[in-house]
């Protein structure tokens, strides 16, 4: 994977110069057993193993060269296996540490590499007035210079979290939508090193806790669609302090209130005269 801007890869981290994750896409991080397996069939030589810890020591990497290639499984979301361990040691391996923010930012900006080598982007469809328009609003809620983590949740092409970092934010995206997702890198309003490919319903497995949440349009939420969509506002509402959720009609506006104070948050609603489509109903607190 290339360097993203001044950041380290995990290549970098682990000084290998190439790396082939036996998890196919960030979402396999979670949840997945699968990858414990396959690498321990792996035959390293002396040497051939590594293992990145956290500046508290939490091991959240472990890669073994086989043969002429560096194959590596993550363990972010998931603890290391007794033969993980064991291969480890009798591969005589070596231990590498780096910062928690800088290596999750790596693991973000790794599989957001894929999309960008190998997703087409969707067709462009925000104006620049749109974009204004959602500006002002992010402002007028959140205010006009702020610090903190911001979550971007169903972000999109990423206009939330362009104007979350114009204030100040530091955004962490997700979509499930990898074709929006590269238009985002493409016209970077995306960066690969803020931004995952995962499903909202289960961000909070994914994501850290932060300040601030943003939801821009939501929906369309439909009847027979809320059964997807309460989830995901209650994911986010969950993992934020202050939330700001856009929908299009009202009705959309009392669901999603509904589904945040079913995890304690209350926020209220207001109507939004600076576009009377896409984000006409605000739900904030």
């Amino acid at each position: 994977m290339e360097e993203m801007s001044n950041m380290k890869t995990l290549e970098s981290m682990i000084e290998v110069e190439a790396l082939r994750f036996i998890e196919p896409d960030y979402a396999s991080l979670v949840n997945n057993g699968e990858p414990a397996v396959l690498i321990c069939e792996a035959k390293p030589e002396a040497g051939g193993a590594r293992i990145l810890l956290d500046e508290e020591g939490n091991p959240v990497l472990f890669a073994v060269k086989n043969e002429d290639a560096w194959f590596a499984t993550s363990w972010l979301f998931r603890d290391p296996t007794q033969g993980e361990l064991e291969l480890f040691e009798s591969a005589d391996g070596d231990m590498y540490e780096e910062a928690r923010e800088d290596i999750e930012a790596a693991f973000r900006a790794y599989f957001s590499q894929i999309i960008i080598e190998e997703i087409r982007p969707t067709r462009e469809d925000i104006t620049e007035e749109r974009i204004d328009k959602i500006r002002s609003l992010v402002r007028e809620k959140f205010g006009e210079s702020v610090s903190g983590k911001c979550i971007d949740a169903c972000c999109g092409s990423g206009i939330g979290s362009q104007v979350m970092r114009e204030i100040g934010a530091s955004p962490i995206a997700y979509d499930n939508d990898a074709e929006l997702l590269a238009l985002g890198f493409a016209n970077g309003r995306l960066k690969p090193e803020e931004t995952v490919c995962i499903d909202g319903r289960i961000a909070s497995a994914y994501m850290p806790d932060a300040e601030f949440g943003l939801g821009i349009m939501f929906g369309q939420i439909y009847t027979y669609t809320k059964e997807i969509w309460q989830p995901i506002v209650e994911e986010l509402a969950g993992v934020t302090e202050k939330t700001l959720i856009t929908v299009a009609t009202k009705e959309e506006a009392q669901w999603v209130k509904e589904w945040a104070a079913g995890v304690g948050r209350y926020l209220e609603i207001s109507e939004n005269d600076r576009d009377p489509i896409y984000d006409r109903w605000v739900i904030f607190g």
